[in-house]
């Protein structure tokens, strides 16, 4: 039996990434980013490639073509992005961060009997990180990310000048799916899809956690820290 499973979720710009790597890094995680997961199954495939999930096929250009307007990518293709990952970490000991996963009820409910069968209940913890949509919509119009590994850089009076990735030296550049427009559709698909997942959760008995979002990184994170240290990590 590994440690725990710590679940981060919270809408566009919420923060979810940049906390989830301070955490990961602060307390020896294995981290799983679902949007970097699914960036990299895309980079990996060619027009016409496909995944089987049962009896379901999901053509992965297909799936890069709805990410990329701003809509989520269907279930089972994301679930089973998410499984292959896990389950290569499945003999080791560390606690897995999962960022961003699951988006949807049936993600939910497709994924948490393979979560049980690694964890115990108890030893799930979903952090909700709470941010409002005026907040979520400036935060993402004005951060950029490193051609590189990807990193998150918020936007402060100390970044915006900035045009290389201070981690990895790379160039800084805005994701295609951080214009206005895509951002409403992102902050409505996670308000319809990704919120009942918590009530869902919590229905299973699995440790349900909301954290203010709002503030500055540093303040965030160690609402997260005292918050997941109480839960044991």
């Amino acid at each position: 039996m590994k440690n725990k499973l710590v679940i981060l979720v919270g809408p566009p710009g919420s923060g979810k990434g940049t906390q989830a790597l301070l955490l990961a890094e602060k307390k020896k995680m294995i981290h799983f980013e679902a949007s970097k997961l699914l960036e990299k199954k895309f980079l990996n495939s060619s027009e016409g490639d496909v995944v089987t999930v049962g009896e379901e096929e999901y053509e992965i250009k297909e799936q890069e073509r709805r990410w990329r307007e701003g809509l989520l990518c269907e279930d089972g293709f994301v679930s089973h992005v998410i499984k292959e990952s896990i389950e290569k970490t499945k003999d080791k000991k560390e606690t897995v961060l999962l960022d961003g996963y699951p988006r949807t009820k049936k993600q939910a409910e497709i994924s948490l009997p393979f979560f049980l069968s690694l964890y115990r209940a108890r030893d799930i913890l979903l952090i909700s990180l709470e941010v409002d949509e005026e907040e979520s919509i400036k935060r993402n119009t004005k951060r950029r990310v490193c051609a590189l590994m990807r990193h998150s850089i918020i936007s402060t009076p100390e970044t915006e000048n900035l045009t290389i990735c201070p981690l990895d030296g790379s160039v800084l550049e805005k994701r295609v799916m951080d214009d206005p427009e895509k951002i409403k559709i992102r902050l409505r698909e996670f308000s319809e899809k990704t919120v009942p997942i918590i009530d869902y959760l919590q229905s299973k008995k699995i440790n349900i956690l909301r954290v203010d979002g709002t503030g500055s990184v540093s303040d965030v994170f160690f609402r997260i820290l005292k918050e997941v240290e109480n839960f044991g990590l």
